[in-house]
């Protein structure tokens, strides 16, 4: 052949080919230097990537050493900044709870009274007061007269205003020409009146007498009997500061008709709230509802028995009567104005009142006789093991 004894014969899928020996040896010479290529070239890139490793850690430190302070005083050492983090933490979760935490709420505003509402107040402490001091016979001239001054002497006009239909139905119920009411209060409606609850034992009598209302005749043991009577029948306790539902009243009367009839109610106890309302008596209202105190029932109760005029709901001109009423305890700033405006219901009637505080009054209910034992020997007693006083 072309090729001589330097050709070799090369099987490759059934193809046979014809190289040279010499290409066949630098093939040869060449496969086998690759293994050793890739060696050299792996181990370049992992000096070199040593190599950058190096020159960024260098540049690193460089930064770290110009940033640290020279001085010896301003070196911090490993527990003084785990020290310094410590307070960190602890300041930083202060804060945060502080933050937190609900705002303080503010106290509440007090509540400012009006003028009125200042002299009401300081009307009922003079009430207690005077009352106080007269039930222990201390009530001294200058006391009573600024009392007398200040609380009975503004108080007395309006009271009086109240017994006469024709003072006061204008101002309360705006009457027109034809006397038709164009108005119709529940109660009483007068600052002047309002402002004071009660005006005591003493002033009350020095009311009722000027009011020519008072009256200290033989029926007030029989009235004072009935009533204590009815006490202990409804089983009525001796409290220090009874309930008005609990208090009684008695009455009677002697009422002569138009047509002549005459009627006598001699003996007729009564409680709170057994009476038929009537517009020309009305209670005033003083921190609560006084409409059904036992003296104004007493009195509404008498005008069950006379015939009302439908125009003027007042009793019909003609009918006269005498009433008469007891109260086992001090009349009410309502009941001492009810007592007032019976008359101008009734203009042909005439009422007479006494009444006992309840000091008085509740030594005669119940069973149970007065404790007359010192205070504290019980205890003692016990602890000596003798027997006590019943």
């Amino acid at each position: 052949s072309f090729f001589g004894p330097e050709l070799a014969l090369l099987g490759t899928t059934g193809v046979t080919m014809a190289v040279p020996a010499a290409a066949m040896q630098r093939r040869q010479q060449r496969s086998s230097m690759a293994p050793l290529r890739l060696r050299l070239a792996g181990l370049g890139g992992i000096l070199a990537l040593v190599a950058l490793g190096c020159g960024v850690g260098a540049r690193a430190l460089a930064f770290a050493t110009s940033r640290r302070p020279a001085g010896p005083m301003l070196t911090v050492s490993r527990s003084e900044l785990k020290q310094a983090a410590g307070r960190l933490h602890k300041c930083t979760m202060q804060a945060l709870i502080k933050e937190k935490r609900p705002p303080i709420p503010r106290p509440p505003r007090e509540k400012r009274m009006t003028e009125a509402q200042k002299t009401a107040d300081a009307i009922t402490h003079a009430v207690v007061a005077v009352e106080l001091l007269h039930w222990h016979g201390k009530l001294a001239g200058n006391l009573e007269a600024a009392f007398r001054k200040c609380v009975y002497t503004p108080l007395l006009p309006r009271l009086r205003r109240l017994t006469d239909r024709d003072a006061s139905a204008k101002e309360d119920f705006r009457l027109d020409e034809s006397g038709n009411k164009q108005q119709r209060p529940s109660r009483v409606h007068d600052q002047i009146v309002e402002r004071q609850f009660t005006l005591g034992h003493c002033f009350s009598n020095v009311a009722l007498g000027a009011l020519n209302r008072l009256d200290q005749a033989l029926w007030n043991s029989f009235a004072k009997m009935r009533s204590r009577q009815a006490f202990i029948a409804a089983e009525t306790k001796p409290l220090d500061d009874p309930e008005a539902k609990t208090l009684a009243a008695w009455s009677s009367g002697l009422i002569t008709k138009k047509n002549g009839d005459l009627i006598e109610i001699a003996d007729r106890p009564s409680g709170n709230g057994d009476g038929w309302s009537n517009i020309w008596i009305l209670p005033v209202f003083v921190d609560h509802d006084r409409s059904s105190h036992s003296e104004r029932q007493a009195l509404l109760m008498m005008l069950q028995h006379v015939n009302v005029d439908r125009k003027t709901e007042g009793v019909e001109d003609g009918s006269k009567g005498q009433a008469r009423v007891y109260a086992t305890h001090t009349p009410c700033i309502s009941c001492l104005s009810s007592m007032c405006q019976f008359t101008r219901c009734w203009p042909g009637a005439t009422v007479k009142v006494t009444f006992d505080t309840w000091k008085e009054t509740k030594r005669w209910i119940g069973f149970d006789g007065p404790d007359m034992q010192p205070m504290g020997m019980d205890a003692d007693m016990l602890d000596e093991g003798l027997p006590t006083f019943d």
